[in-house]
């Protein structure tokens, strides 16, 4: 299981860095995808063994970071980010959780983390510069 962490956490840093101009590109950067705009926004959704789980990441906007990182089994967690310079992450390990990012405006950061089961965490944010960590390590 620390393995499992350890690979979730290499991943959510390089989501994080992903957002940040002033570091040097590595090979833990997030890809990125293009916009119909042209412009470049980061995204990042992974899956480390977790069966038959669910992960969206939507994103309108610049320089926008997502993580995703789920293992286990039966997790579902979704990103929404609308605006830009926004960063969303969301880290389960466990059977059942179910998470959710909604972010609109520039220069928010939210953050979910659940371990157990069957946990239930949502984030919504509407604004700028907000800021949210949820942290369920037994569930709800």
């Amino acid at each position: 299981m620390k393995a499992v962490y350890a690979a979730c956490a290499l991943l959510l840093a390089a989501a994080a860095r992903a957002g940040d101009p002033d570091l040097a590109p590595s090979e833990l950067d997030a890809p990125t995808r293009t916009m119909p705009n042209g412009t470049v926004a980061p995204a990042m959704a992974a899956g480390l063994g977790g069966r038959q789980s669910q992960a969206l990441v939507d994103q309108d906007g610049t320089a926008n970071g997502a993580g995703v990182v789920q293992d286990g089994l039966d997790n579902e967690a979704s990103i929404r980010q609308r605006g830009d310079r926004n960063q969303a992450d969301i880290l389960q390990a466990g059977t059942g959780n179910r998470a959710a990012i909604e972010q609109q405006g520039v220069l928010n950061t939210a953050r979910i983390e659940q371990y157990g089961r069957q946990g239930t965490a949502r984030v919504a944010q509407y604004g700028n510069g907000k800021s949210a960590t949820i942290i369920q390590y037994q569930g709800r």
